[in-house]
């Protein structure tokens, strides 16, 4: 039987482990609370965990802990038909006190098919207050053989009362090098790209796959081919790139944070420059956002000096605040790309 980490969870390797020797001993905690970024893999691994609960015939061997698959327990999981699953999550904007009413009830009851029962609460971070303070009272005195597993963006979102009452697990994203391994194996996009996507995508798959259906690969080349166009085509190409960008504010951000990976890029490599020649001969392509595009973001860097670039950057701190603020989101976008003009020397 296969027992490798679903693809989803890879890079949570050591918080199973430990949950596994737990589970295995006999020491499991009432609550978890599962915490990291957007795109983390912090739920799949609430759902991996809670499968492993909920299996007849868990296995604890050398390798990680994994449920068996073919019990009924594990069936009736992956048919999502599991009685002693309970899964809460915002209803609108919020996980709401009704909701959390409807839990306690759930709760007070006796499992029905297995030894123990598992409470799912994804997305804990929207929890009101009223609905957060009755939460404390089943954290505290959870009835027996019940587990609840929460999952939030972070501990600072939370009540400090709800986190004392959990273990907090950390859910990391994969490395880059890992990342780039999965972005390959899956053929998500072409290998010379692969290494701006994995680091644009923070350690998150399911944010790569995001990327890629907003286009950002397409937007990196637009902005890269006006970035090194000549300054007269790069006029006429500003107002159609412009109003590309601005069609609505997720395109906006989008191009600003691939801005932003060229303005590091553009740092590095004159602060490279500055180096002496053993240096300069080490390969650079590990360190940039966009190795694929070195050579042409090499000519660019002459074009601007390391101020031009930081007030740029500075420039684009102020821009996300003034979106917020409802001004115009082609005059936003013209105001970013004028700079690769106007500063050009």
């Amino acid at each position: 039987m296969n027992r490798q980490v679903p693809a989803d969870i890879s890079g949570q390797e050591r918080p199973i482990r430990v949950f596994g020797r737990m589970m295995k001993k006999g020491l499991l905690a009432h609550a978890y609370l599962l915490v990291g970024a957007s795109g983390a893999g912090k739920d799949a691994l609430a759902f991996s965990l809670t499968k492993l609960l909920l299996c007849e015939k868990p296995h604890f061997g050398e390798d990680l802990p994994s449920p068996c698959g073919s019990c009924a327990g594990c069936l009736k999981f992956d048919h999502q038909t599991h009685p002693d699953l309970v899964i809460l999550k915002p209803q609108g904007a919020m996980i709401k006190l009704d909701q959390v009413r409807d839990l306690q009830r759930a709760l007070s009851f006796s499992p029905l098919d297995s030894q123990r029962r598992v409470c799912l609460i994804l997305e804990a971070q929207k929890i009101n207050l009223p609905a957060a303070n009755a939460l404390l009272k089943t954290l505290e005195e959870p009835p027996g053989g019940n587990h609840l597993i929460l999952t939030a963006t972070s501990v600072k979102t939370l009540l400090p009362t709800i986190v004392s009452r959990c273990q907090v697990i950390h859910c990391e994203g994969l490395s880059v090098s890992a990342l780039m391994e999965r972005v390959i194996e899956e053929r998500l996009c072409s290998s010379d790209s692969a290494q701006f996507l994995a680091c644009f995508s923070e350690g998150s798959i399911s944010k790569a796959k995001d990327l890629l259906e907003q286009d950002v690969l397409s937007v990196r080349e637009d902005l890269l081919n006006f970035l090194k166009s000549k300054r007269e085509k790069a006029l006429l190409m500003l107002f159609v790139l412009s109003k590309r960008i601005s069609n609505k504010r997720e395109s906006i951000l989008l191009a600003v944070q691939v801005i932003r990976t060229f303005l590091r890029d553009l740092m590095m490599l004159k602060g490279l420059r500055r180096k002496d020649s053993k240096e300069q001969k080490e390969p650079s392509v590990q360190i940039l956002f966009n190795p694929d595009y070195e050579n042409e973001l090499q000519a660019i860097s002459h074009r601007f000096s390391s101020q031009d670039l930081a007030e740029h950057c500075r420039w684009l701190d102020k821009m996300e605040w003034l979106l917020d603020r409802n001004i115009s989101r082609e005059f936003l976008a013209e105001s970013v790309l004028i700079f690769w003009i106007r500063k050009r020397r």
